[in-house]
C-alpha cells in the first residue's frame, strides 16, 4: 500500500456525519409605536405555530388572505395569513388586543372564536 493512499483513509472513529436540519426563525410582533420603528416589540412565537394555524383556517374552507386569530398558550394571536399557506405578519396578545380595542372590535367575541381554534 502506497503512503498516498494511507493518508487518504480516516480511522472509523474520526468519521462525523452530522443531519443538517433547516431551522426557521420565530415571527416577531410586527407592532411598532413610532415611524422609525425604534420602539418595537420583541414578542415572538414559533413560525410553525403560526403556519399550522393558518393552514388549519385554509382546511376550514378560508379562501382568501386576510387576518385570523388562534390561542396559543392560553393567549390570543392575531396574524395575517396568505392563501399559499406562508403567514405575512403577527400581533401578540397585548398588541393584538390594543389594536382591536382601536379599531373596536368586540373582545369577548374574538376570543371565543379564538378559543375554538387553539394550538
Amino acid at each position: 500500500m502506497s503512503s498516498e493512499k494511507n493518508d487518504m483513509e480516516l480511522p472509523d472513529s474520526t468519521v462525523n456525519i452530522r443531519r443538517i436540519v433547516p431551522v426557521e426563525r420565530p415571527l416577531r410582533c410586527v407592532w411598532t409605536s413610532h415611524p422609525d420603528r425604534e420602539h418595537c416589540c420583541h414578542s415572538l412565537i414559533p413560525a410553525q405555530t403560526v403556519t399550522t394555524a393558518w393552514r388549519r383556517e385554509l382546511e376550514l374552507g378560508r379562501a382568501c388572505a386576510g387576518f385570523f386569530h388562534f390561542a396559543w398558550h392560553g393567549h390570543v394571536w392575531l396574524a395575517y395569513g396568505m392563501p399559499d399557506g406562508g403567514v405575512r405578519g403577527v400581533y401578540c396578545p397585548t398588541h393584538r388586543a390594543e389594536r382591536e380595542q382601536r379599531l373596536g372590535y368586540d373582545p369577548e367575541l374574538v376570543l371565543r372564536v379564538a378559543a375554538g381554534y387553539a394550538v
